[in-house]
């Protein structure tokens, strides 16, 4: 080695480029609208699921005390058949608006802090980007076309006076 200096800053200089080549890409990775519409999907998706566990669960209960109370001898009510699935229900319920409600705050702010364009926003639906850019369209050629036919009615009036 001639110059062990020179090659420890070339060397330097290449696993810092490196190293900021892979952060862009993990940053990329992690800011991927479908990565995030995935991800969205299973933890909301999940929660979800749960809260359609318990509403089955309240209804066979409500079932169950409806046949016990019905068909026991001394027309015993048992609630505790219907009030606990009532109570897991309401619990999972809540549990599954709190983690939308905290999943799109989240996002929201990811979107207004971290990402500057807008199609890479997380949620960005180029879809309906589209179709709000041909309504507006739509509305501006409508008012020009009333504009237009304005125009043509004052030209006739004035040719055909009566």
């Amino acid at each position: 080695m001639k110059n062990p200096r020179k090659f420890i800053q070339q060397q330097t200089n290449h696993m810092l480029s490196k190293s900021t080549e892979r952060l862009g890409q993990f940053k990329q990775f992690l800011f991927a609208p479908n990565l995030i519409t995935f991800v969205i999907s299973v933890v909301v998706g999940n929660s979800f699921g749960s809260t359609i566990k318990a509403l089955v669960n309240l209804v066979f209960g409500l079932f169950d005390f409806t046949r016990l109370w019905l068909f026991s001898t001394q027309h015993t009510l048992y609630y505790n058949r219907f009030t606990q699935p009532l109570s897991e229900f309401a619990s999972s319920l809540l549990t599954t608006v709190l983690i939308a409600t905290i999943v799109f705050f989240t996002i929201r702010f990811i979107n207004e802090t971290l990402i500057v364009d807008p199609v890479n926003k997380w949620g960005y639906n180029q879809a309906h980007a589209d179709a709000l850019h041909l309504q507006k369209q739509n509305e501006e050629t409508i008012a020009l076309q009333r504009k237009i036919l304005a125009e043509l009615e004052k030209l006739n009036q004035q040719e055909n006076p009566k």
